[in-house]
This record gives C-alpha cells, structure tokens and sequence, in this order.
C-alpha cells in the first residue's frame, strides 16, 4: 500500500529527512549480521567499562554470571522489538500511539527524549575526559567538539552511521586491545583477589544496573534500526528469523562483558581505573607511549558510537511526539535535521552541567519508566497489534479522547513505574534477590494483561497464523 500522507524520502541533499515515517523498501537492505556489528558498536561506549566498577565487589565469577543472566532476561524484549521493527518499519514509540494512545504516547516519546540526552552527556563526558586528559587542554572545549561531531554524524542518518560503525569497528577492538594489554603486563593485578567476592552486594541491583544501562534500556530503540532490515516475511527460514531475534541483544551485550571485565580489572589497580583510556602508565615512554595516546584516541571512537544511537532515537522520539504539528506541512523535511541540532546542543549542555556524578541515580530512574512502557508496548504488539494494524493506523490521529488517553495501558505502566522506582516498603527485601524496576515492570504488564483479557474488545483468534492474518502489500511502502 502506498500511503499519499507519506513522505517516503529518506534522504535529500545527503542529510536523512524520512522522520518517524515509513522506510521504503528500497533502503531496507540492513543483514543480520550488519545489525549485530551495530549494536556492538553502539554498546561499545567508553562509558561500558564503569560496569566494572559498580559490579566490583562481585568479583570477577560472579559479575561475569550477573551479566549473562542479565542478557537471558532481555534477550526475549530486545528481540522482540527487533522483530517489530522488521515487520513494520516505523519506530517503537509509533506504535505505542496504538497501545497508549496518540496524546499518551507523546508524552512518553517526550520524556524518552530527554532520558536519551542523559545518556548523550553521560558519554560526551567521559568522551572529552580521555582526550582533555590525553591533550593537557580545557575540558570544555572537548565536551563541544565531541558532542558536535556526533551531531553531524547523526545528520547524516542511519545509513551512514551503519557505515561508521563497521568500518571503524577494527579500530576500536584494536585500541581496547592495546589498553588491555598494558593494563595487563605494567600493573601487579590481584586475580586470586578478584577471583571472589571483594565487598558487599546484592544480585537484585546488580541486576537493575545491568539492565538499565544496557539490554533492557536500549530495547525500545532497537526498532529505530531494524526498520531498515530486510523485511519480514512468512517464507523466512527459521535460522533467518533466530538471527535477526538475537542480533541486537546479542551485539548490546557482548560489549558489556568484555568492557565491563576490564573495567573491573582497571578499578583494581587504580581510582577511576576503570576508565583504561585515562590510565597513567607508568614507565611506558618512548615508542609504547605513543601507541597507548593513538589507542586512548581509538577508543574515544567509541563515545561517538554510543552517542550517535542516543542522539539518532532521540531526535525519532522528540518527532514522534511532534509530527502532527508537521502533519501535510512541506518543512516536515526540516524536522529531523533541526531537531537533531538542538537535541545535540541539549547533551553538551548536560555534559558540560556534570551528569556523570548523578549516573547511579539516572539509570534507576531510566529503568523504572522504560522498563513498564516497553513491557506492555510488547505484549499488546504481539497478541494484537501486529495482526490487525495497517501502517497507517499509526499515523491518523484519532477524534475520541479514548484513543489519545489509553487509561487500560497507562494505569498499569504508571503503577509499574511507582513500584520499580518507590518499591514495595516493608517487602523491599525482595529485590535483594530480584532487579526492583523488574518487578514492577512485571507487575504492571500483569495487570495490563488481566484488563486485556478482562474487557478488552480487541482479543483476536490465537489459533490463526501471522501470516494468514496480514496481507503483506500493507507494508510495501515504495
């Protein structure tokens, strides 16, 4: 189906304009293994390695065995959205207008817009720290520079970002390598110390962190990418379709195994030493010495990949709660490239405020709103969305209130949001055991499931097949 409210140009004068609008099918050509590579290199922060120091006291065995039940825990979300992102090639927080309501979904695409922009300074921090420190020069300076070659990056859109992330990719592993290496052999590592528990910790934050910072934070955005992989289709061979489910959660975390592992490792030997970039090498001078400056400036590579895939569903966020405001307007075309712009600006501006002291509390609070809203926007797109939506659904603004305000999904998001981030009290001894803005993600897509199957009127037959369901000419946009 051709929709005529579209503009289903991606790109015009080489700066990417598409919006929240369809991708075409002509630009939808992303592997399985291109998305892989992306999301590794979007994990890849020179931020990745403070999991090593907020999982230092678990020690080497047990921080690795927080991070993988982390990854089977998001595994089944992030691919879901993976999925629905390929099924249907519009961003997540389109969809949601169908789950929450126009007017709901929003305000949540606004408030995700600046939850993205948390993570933006995070980044340009940490980023204009390793080359303030490895120049001697102002801060300031790099929290600017930085922060605006990411902007201009992201101007030019995914395609190109997917670009920059491959063929920079070699260029990071290699620098990390480097670092690690003479972490390795210049400092005296207590291994048979980091080999047990150093201090004390619970598994439920453990948990929380891990899935805030990574997997379960970054699951929403995922479609924002795989809209522009190859499309879905009911011949796809299973082993086709199990890659492309496990790509990007598998690309998110392998990232934060490794990098963590070394973060940890640096925080043994030094304060800060997490951050292996910043690390002062003593006795390294001459030759060595330049090559640990040329692969610190490597891995300065990596704050401009995380922050692109922060600013890039940022700007995707802001203009989906925004396009109606554009609705058949010619400047809608302006939209993304401005809007990219001033989000930028936005991220320095926090970086330069100092949210990195504050990342503890940012991340909770991240989870705790995203953890819900993603949980809910799932189910009701599996169970229901996916069978019996056009593309433009998403896009027609509804007359009756019911349909901007979706109360059934908005309560049991809002009731999941308080748990995970008031807890439960005196039972707050639960997410010793349990990551909290887990819980009350849970508890709020229990309820929103019991309302469904309760009153809803939408229930659709489970016994047919998705591919007896959708006519597959409805996501054809040329």
């Amino acid at each position: 189906m051709v929709a005529k409210s579209f503009d289903n140009e991606v790109v015009d004068h080489r700066l990417e304009v598409v919006g929240v609008n369809p991708i075409p099918n002509s630009a939808r050509t992303m592997s399985s293994n291109k998305i892989l590579i992306f999301w590794a290199m979007a994990s890849a922060s020179a931020l990745t390695p403070i999991v090593g120091l907020l999982l230092y006291n678990m020690g080497i065995p047990f921080a690795t065995i927080a991070i993988i039940v982390a990854l089977l825990i998001g595994v089944i979300p992030a691919g879901l959205i993976a999925e629905m992102g390929r099924q249907i090639p519009v961003p997540s927080l389109v969809v949601s207008r169908k789950t929450f309501g126009f007017m709901t979904s929003g305000a949540y695409s606004l408030i995700f817009t600046f939850l993205n922009l948390g993570f933006f300074g995070l980044n340009d921090t940490v980023g204009a720290l390793i080359i303030s420190g490895l120049t001697h020069s102002n801060i300031i300076i790099w929290y600017i520079v930085m922060g605006a070659i990411q902007v201009i990056l992201v101007l030019f859109g995914a395609k190109w970002l997917e670009y920059f992330f491959r063929y920079s990719a070699p260029v990071l592993i290699v620098s990390y390598i480097i670092l690690a290496y003479f972490l390795l052999t210049t400092f005296p590592i207590n291994f048979s110390l980091l080999m047990h528990p150093i201090g004390p910790f619970t598994w439920g934050s453990a948990l929380n962190f891990l899935l805030g910072f990574s997997i379960l934070a970054w699951s929403y955005k995922i479609s924002t990418q795989t809209r522009f992989a190859y499309p879905y289709s009911g011949n796809d061979s299973k082993g086709k379709r199990l890659r492309y489910f496990i790509s990007s959660p598998i690309g998110i975390m392998i990232p934060v195994l490794l990098m963590g592992l070394i973060g940890l490792v640096g925080n043994s030997v030094a304060k800060g030493g997490w951050n292996i970039a910043t690390l002062s090498f003593p006795g390294l001078h001459g030759l060595f010495g330049i090559v640990v400056f040329i692969a610190a400036l490597g891995v300065s590579l990596a704050i401009i990949h995380t922050n692109a895939m922060n600013l890039y569903p940022a700007t995707a966020d802001l203009l989906a709660a925004l396009q109606p405001a554009f609705k058949k307007k010619p400047n809608e075309k302006l939209a993304q490239p401005i809007a990219t712009v001033l989000l930028g600006t936005g991220g320095i501006i926090l970086a330069i405020a100092g949210i990195l002291a504050h990342i503890s509390t940012f991340i909770d609070d991240l989870a705790s709103i995203i953890f819900p809203f993603t949980f809910i926007l799932i189910f009701d797109w599996f169970v229901h969305l996916r069978y019996t939506t056009k593309i433009s659904d998403y896009y027609d603004i509804p007359k009756t209130i019911f349909m901007n305000l979706r109360v059934d999904a908005l309560v049991p998001a809002i009731i999941g949001t308080i748990i995970a981030m008031f807890g439960l009290g005196p039972y707050d001894f639960i997410f010793n055991y349990f990551p909290q803005a887990l819980f009350g993600s849970l508890i709020g897509l229990g309820i929103y499931v019991a309302v469904y199957y309760g009153y809803s009127v939408k229930h659709v037959n489970s016994n047919e097949s998705f591919s007896e369901k959708v006519n597959y000419s409805e996501f054809e946009i040329e």
